[in-house]
């Protein structure tokens, strides 16, 4: 059987067995269409429509033409036998459009205006048909998406409002009625700028078109919800200062410091090695585009700036990319100054002294030093007191002045094993002084004396539980056992160790882990195995950019060479 497919929403087609059909002329295609809506139309009537101006005989004789051309156009059997009706066969399947067309899937199905863009010269009485069925097929459409509206509402689904909003407006752009019923929904979900924009683009509609201002019930409701805006924008402030700042302390909580390894954090974040480089950065990322977005200045604004800065600092301070590090120190070290916070000046310059250390810089580090313990002068924390007191033991260390180290370091244990009686939390800092310890006497040649406070360093962890820190510790006591000649018990540490550092995704310091792992091999002639660790040690150095271990790498590299 001969299939005619026919489409009268939006621009009409017409498929004769998936092939198009196209028509002599207009009012054949458009006596086509009218027989095609309307199933029976008695020939009298379609010459009334189509040649009202002509005498009887001239419009019977036009009708036949027409629907001779109609045959032409599809197939001879499209109509049937009847002298009185116009209507199609049985021979011919006819599938139309309009015909499946209800409030239930006009939204679906609808795909423009009945008839877009045809119309048939001086032919008045089609053309009025035409406008009341595109009218018609319009209300249907309309109602199916007023519908959909309505369902979405009593769902409380407003994010998939806006589509159906889109058309209700294009296809009724001048009703008021449906104008309000929108800003009302948005405003029940609270998007009120949609709400405010339906109206402005209505006024400017409504002048532009027609020359008017909108009803007064409009104007009434646009006043209700822009005093709504005003209330619902005062309130979503504080919460965007408060969702910031939870963010920032979460981020500041989960992100176990890289760069310094040795933080005095709650036991709950000090073990946690499921927070992953990728994440900080989007986080920071996140944050920093929250912070754009908020359009004020105000004190807790700054607040949050100035925690934000630190934090994305000391990020940045340990991946290696020291430049962005310290711009966003320096911010958030002006923005500590300008509202008086203590804290945040004290840890920003920590974190310019662990900069100091990274870089193997120790005129930074003395700057830091001085200006934190400057600061402690006037206010005097224990905790702080005891963190600063193992820095500048380092600082000794590294201008080989071993006698105040000891002094400093020992001070500091002192502190903190009499902070320890009180809050295990304070152990990672004895073990740090201890690893420090361990570090002045490997210098001095003292390795068995370093590899003894090294292990102290660990078994102090190990008893509280603390994993962050390992990775430096099983390093040392590594290098320690290296250059003492024990080669297989260095290798055991130098593993464990690099496992550690890759649970951690920290960088700082497995410059060096990496190098003794490549000499380790090299002993035991692993040349292979040996040049994937340089490689390693290569990469890390340049990022870290610590003159000692890039020189350690170039050593070890001229060794390879000459193997």
């Amino acid at each position: 059987m001969d299939i005619i497919s026919v489409k009268m929403l939006g621009n009409p087609t017409v498929m004769y067995n998936q092939n198009k059909v196209t028509f002599p002329y207009k009012k054949a295609e458009a006596l086509f269409y009218y027989v095609c809506l309307n199933k029976h139309v008695r020939r009298e009537e379609a010459m009334n429509i189509f040649w009202a101006d002509t005498d009887e005989a001239t419009g019977r004789k036009n009708l036949r033409d027409a629907i001779y051309k109609i045959k032409l156009s599809t197939c001879d059997t499209i109509f049937s036998p009847s002298k009185t009706y116009i209507e199609f066969s049985d021979n011919v399947n006819i599938e139309i459009d309009t015909d499946n067309l209800d409030v239930s899937n006009a939204r679906n199905l609808y795909t423009g205006d009945f008839l877009l863009n045809f119309s048939v010269k001086n032919c008045f009485d089609f053309e009025n048909w035409m406008i009341e069925k595109r009218n018609f097929y319009k209300d249907i459409y309309i109602k199916s998406v007023f519908e959909k509206v309505n369902e979405l509402v009593s769902i409380g689904d407003y994010v998939n409002i806006q589509k159906y909003s889109d058309i209700l407006i294009q296809n009724d752009p001048y009703n008021e009625k449906t104008l309000r019923y929108l800003m009302k929904i948005f405003a029940l979900s609270e998007d009120y700028n949609t709400s405010v924009k339906l109206y402005y683009d209505m006024c400017s509609v409504l002048k532009h078109d027609l020359g008017v201002e909108p009803e007064q019930k409009t104007k009434k409701m646009y006043k209700e919800i822009l005093e709504l805006k005003n209330t619902f924008n005062q309130d979503q402030q504080k919460n965007n200062f408060d969702e910031l700042k939870i963010k920032v302390e979460n981020l500041t909580g989960y992100y176990t410091m890289y760069h310094e390894t040795y933080p005095v954090l709650a036991t709950e974040f000090s073990n946690r090695a499921d927070f992953s480089v990728t994440d900080v950065e989007k986080e920071l990322s996140n944050i920093e585009k929250d912070l754009k977005n908020i359009d004020n200045l105000d004190t807790e604004y700054i607040k949050i700036k100035m925690e934000e800065s630190y934090l994305a600092g000391r990020y940045y301070i340990s991946k290696g990319n020291y430049n962005k590090g310290i711009e966003k120190i320096n911010i958030s070290i002006k923005l500590a100054e300008k509202l008086d916070n203590f804290i945040y000046l004290l840890n920003n310059y920590k974190q310019m002294i662990y900069y100091g250390i990274q870089v193997d810089n120790s005129e930074i580090m003395k700057e830091y030093i001085g200006r934190s313990m400057n600061l402690l002068e006037k206010r005097d924390i224990i905790e702080e007191r005891g963190i600063m007191l193992r820095l500048k033991g380092l600082y000794f260390i590294k201008t080989e002045n071993y006698k105040e180290a000891a002094s400093n370091l020992t001070e500091s244990i002192n502190i903190f094993s009499s902070l320890y009686m009180f809050n295990k939390k304070y152990s990672v800092n004895i073990s740090a002084c201890y690893n420090y310890l361990g570090q002045m006497n490997k210098d001095l040649g003292n390795f068995k004396e370093a590899f003894d406070f090294f292990m102290k360093a660990i078994n102090i962890c190990n008893e509280n539980s603390v994993l962050k820190g390992l990775e430096i510790f099983y390093s040392n006591a590594g290098q320690a056992l290296y250059h003492m000649g024990k080669y297989d018990e260095a290798k055991k540490h130098i593993n464990t160790s690099l496992e550690y550092f890759e649970r951690f995704n920290s960088i700082w310091g497995r410059d060096f882990a990496e190098c003794y792992a490549a000499l380790i091999e090299i002993k035991n002639e692993n040349l292979n195995i040996a040049q994937l660790h340089i490689k390693n040690a290569e990469e890390y150095a340049n990022k870290l950019n610590n003159p000692k271990s890039i020189d350690l790498t170039e050593k070890i590299k001229k060794i390879l060479e000459e193997k």
